[in-house]
């Protein structure tokens, strides 16, 4: 999974690349420890992490043998990154006497959406195709086969199917952040662990529909045991055979009314 942190750089940990969006030119490529504690610092953003902890998860369930040396050095390594790709403010904080804090705006890029680059913003509606001299009526290249229609047409497709997964995913976030004022038209559904779990669909959940969220949060990696949360699940076209969508959002809470931050979850099948 892709991250977007400080809506500023991209992290790619499958290629080990930080890369600026706004020019996808600029990329700083990471060593294989700074990636993998990267990935523990992001999900664990906002968390105070204790270096025993970072020193396990990182090297030694990887086979590597540990060193706070090492670790110093690839906190080095990832601040010195982000500096080079115009993040000046300091987003991973040295926690005296315990380890290391990581402290941004973290949004995951979800399965069923990949990122363009400007090149790909406007499909090849045209290709394989030439107009005639006239004007009039497009004919089919000979020297194009039905393969590359087929292609740009599929690309077309897919370009509108995900405008319309942003819009369902823009309206969640809207709904998330006017949720401290408009509570009562959310149905609350239960309490797991310390999570509140809050429906957004006007349907009558069961049993069946309650395990089916707390099943998605765990493979999201939602932790209800160690941090305070608010739940909020949607459904779109839940009887649609060739479109389900489903949405979570996990947000922080600061007080009753008002969240640190919100991570937002998408699975489309």
């Amino acid at each position: 999974m892709k991250y977007i942190i400080n809506l500023t750089v991209t992290f790619d940990p499958d290629n080990r690349l930080l890369i600026l969006k706004s020019d996808t030119q600029q990329s700083v490529e990471l060593s294989k420890p700074a990636t993998r504690l990267l990935n523990e610092l992001i999900n664990n953003n906002r968390v105070n992490l204790v270096r025993d902890d970072i020193l396990k998860n990182v090297w030694e369930d990887y086979g590597f043998s540990p060193s706070n040396a090492s670790l110093n050095n690839h906190i080095s390594e990832l601040r010195k990154a982000f500096s080079n790709l115009g993040i000046n403010k300091d987003i991973i904080f040295t926690v005296p006497r315990v380890g290391f804090r990581m402290d941004a705006e973290i949004h995951p890029i979800q399965k069923g959406i990949t990122e363009q680059t400007p090149n790909d913003n406007v499909p090849a509606l045209n290709e394989g195709l030439t107009v005639s001299p006239e004007g009039t009526s497009p004919d089919i290249d000979e020297h194009k086969d039905g393969s590359s229609i087929y292609r740009s047409l599929k690309k077309h497709r897919m370009l509108s199917f995900v405008l319309a997964l942003l819009l369902l995913l823009t309206t969640l976030i809207g709904m998330t952040t006017l949720i401290h004022t408009k509570k009562e038209s959310i149905s609350f559904l239960l309490t797991h662990e310390k999570c509140s779990i809050y429906n957004l669909n006007d349907n009558k959940p069961n049993k069946a529909y309650t395990a089916k969220i707390i099943k998605e949060m765990a493979e999201e990696g939602i932790d209800c045991s160690r941090e305070d949360l608010d739940i909020f699940y949607a459904e779109a076209h839940p009887d649609n055979e060739r479109l389900r969508v489903r949405l979570l959002a996990a947000c922080s809470k600061i007080d009753t009314t008002r969240y640190k931050n919100c991570l937002n979850y998408k699975t489309v099948e």
